[in-house]
């Protein structure tokens, strides 16, 4: 009877969980005017929809969305990955590939609920399902632990337990945010709390390999694993018996690995780099006067300290960075929960394998903050490491609760400081998730990007007058790409800079939407308030200016531009074509070769007119 007992509590936890997750991801959906206002797909979310239609559909790894500077090393489409990583391309095109295209039913056809302009429906789901699926794992790991090391505790316990742990996780805003499109925060998440829960219930070090695959596949979501998974293999080896601890490590790194190792193939046969990402440039926004547009809106690579020059500017951004980071991370009693965890671990005479992976979880918060600040100092990019922290210092505690002296607090009060506890965190995240959906509607309303449908109209006018394939440039980016299945090249970071990104790609059309012309950057914002004048200034080679309002208060302007003039001979190295092997021409030829090569490329520069390039 305990056992059935323990089913139905566990059932009705699940389904409440359920019921919540689908409720709250309602209310965040509607909030944010999901398919109306606010597209299906954003900037990071479309690059990885792009990229996964057109490995459904043409089976290679590669998008049709390209920053200018990677023109710089592959000028044709379509570009391989150089930013998104395999995890969720995979899984999209999967979803792509099998999911029907029509709904019948006794052989009529209801619909054709997978059209061109429907299909990015199909990414929801994923981070729909590791919504519920987390909230759920998390409720499930709380029982599991409280049954393992706490069995004393009654079932009617763990499952609240559980429950307030997994409500907990729902009512964050931001997780419902990552839930109702294509991220990919929800499935490392996923993953990352699986292997805590190795760690915790002691499976990693009697499972070493299989620990180290889920590290992998996790990875394969999102880079900072790089970072996170060794650190999680050597909390495996940490809990393994003394004698065992070096095989532990070398299967979890092994495991770690294998999953990785196709994608590190491409990044070598593509960029001549295994771990090519030109996200590592984003270290370097607003250090000595970068920022994101003038290092990733240039058709060249950027000049950038390396070696041990790159280690102080960037140890001093991240000190910058940090101090605000770490207030986010702290608000309300978020600093509650990681300093119980913290305590805990001080003071608590716990089984190594809890100790060990409360000690990870906050080396691996710490870690995803210090990332977070030398890179982009924005709190989504610590919810993965977040999450678990705030669920295990919930738990923390709770554990610190039941260390008081029974001379102090009795068995009743206990329980009202316990109930006091989940009151708080149930009640912070039900605040949180108000103030959420109410920013979400408001920033709804001011979105820089058009809705699906004014997308959708975009995309027939430009497929009415340019020809199938033909690339244009547009400040919508991916999304542009999206919808109208075209390559796109993301805009230059000045006009001026128009005529060195057609050296690289010759596209004729250029089309800026901007909801008002203070919104465009640099250059750009008069062209959007005055584009008629723009035909008269010769250097920017426009041939016909149109201008329009779409339905919903954006300002369309489409440039045409006239054919790219003549050029005299660059000094400029020959580019690659995009090929397979990529990289200069040098990097695969013998050595003598490469002398010679280099010999005459100088003997160009001596004899060629060199074409005038501008100093930032």
């Amino acid at each position: 009877m305990r056992e059935t007992r323990k089913s139905l509590a566990g059932l009705l936890m699940l389904v409440i969980l359920c019921v919540a997750g689908c409720g709250l991801w309602l209310l965040h959906a509607d909030a944010w005017s999901l398919g109306r206002r606010s597209p299906v797909l954003n900037y990071d979310t479309s690059q990885y929809a792009i990229a996964a239609r057109e490995l459904a559909d043409h089976g290679r790894f590669g998008t049709t969305f390209a920053l200018p500077l990677e023109l710089a090393t592959h000028p044709n489409p379509p570009w391989p990955l150089a930013v998104v990583q395999p995890g969720l391309v995979v899984l999209e095109a999967a979803i792509f590939r099998i999911a029907p295209r029509e709904l019948r039913i006794g052989g009529r056809v209801l619909g054709q609920w997978t059209r061109p302009d429907q299909i990015e429906w199909l990414v929801v789901p994923i981070g729909f399902t590791c919504f519920l699926i987390l909230g759920a794992s998390l409720a499930l790991a709380t029982g599991k632990l409280l049954w393992h090391y706490a069995p004393s505790v009654s079932d009617a316990e763990r499952m609240a337990a559980g429950s307030v742990v997994g409500l907990a996780f729902l009512l964050d805003p931001e997780a419902q945010h990552f839930a109702v499109g294509g991220f990919t925060e929800l499935p490392f998440t996923y993953g990352f709390v699986g292997a805590l829960a190795m760690l915790a219930l002691g499976h990693a070090p009697r499972r070493p390999l299989l620990f180290g695959l889920l590290l992998g596949v996790t990875g394969s979501f999102r880079a900072n694993m790089v970072w996170l998974g060794p650190m999680l293999a050597l909390a495996a080896a940490a809990i393994a018996p003394r004698g065992g601890r070096m095989r532990v490590l070398a299967f979890a790194f092994a495991g770690l690995a294998l999953p990785l190792v196709p994608w590190w193939i491409y990044k070598w046969r593509s960029f001549g780099n295994p771990g090519w990402d030109l996200t590592r440039f984003v270290l370097w926004d607003g250090v000595g006067g970068r920022t994101w547009f003038s290092l990733f809106h240039l058709p060249e690579l950027p000049r950038v300290p390396t070696g041990a020059a790159a280690i102080g500017p960037i140890a001093g951004k991240a000190a910058r960075n940090l101090p605000g980071l770490a207030i986010a991370m702290m608000t309300g009693p978020r600093a509650l929960w990681i300093g119980a965890l913290g305590l805990w671990l001080l003071v608590a005479d716990a089984p190594r394998a809890l100790r060990v992976t409360a000690l990870a979880v906050l080396a691996c918060l710490a870690v995803s903050a210090a990332l977070a600040a030398a890179s982009i100092p924005w709190l989504r990019f610590v919810f993965p490491a977040r999450a678990p922290a705030e669920a295990a210092g919930i738990l923390a505690t709770w554990g610190l609760l039941s260390r008081l002296p029974a001379a102090v607090t009795g068995p009743a009060s206990r329980r009202v400081l316990r109930a006091s506890i989940a009151a708080l965190a149930l009640g912070w995240g039900a605040w949180q998730t108000t103030i959420g959906n109410r920013e979400a509607a408001e920033t709804s309303q001011e979105r820089g990007v058009p809705s699906t449908v004014v997308l959708l109209k975009l995309a027939v006018l430009m497929n009415r007058e340019i020809p199938p394939g033909e690339a244009v440039m547009s400040n919508l980016g991916p999304t542009l790409a999206w919808h109208a299945r075209r390559p796109v090249i993301h805009l230059a970071l000045e006009p001026e800079d128009l005529d060195a990104c057609r050296r690289r790609l010759d596209v004729s059309h250029v089309l800026l939407v901007f909801r008002k012309p203070e919104y465009a950057w640099g250059g750009w914002r008069d062209i959007v308030a005055r584009p008629l004048e723009a035909r008269q200034r010769p250097e920017l080679n426009i041939r016909r200016v149109r201008e329009f309002i779409s339905g919903d208060g954006f300002r369309v302007v489409w440039l045409d531009l006239g054919p790219l003039p003549a050029r005299l001979a660059s000094a400029d190295p020959p580019t690659t074509t995009g090929g397979p092997m990529c990289g200069p021409p040098v990097a695969r030829i013998p050595a003598f070769a490469k002398l010679a090569y280099r010999s005459i490329a100088t003997l160009r520069m001596n004899v060629s007119p060199s074409a005038p390039t501008r100093t930032r």
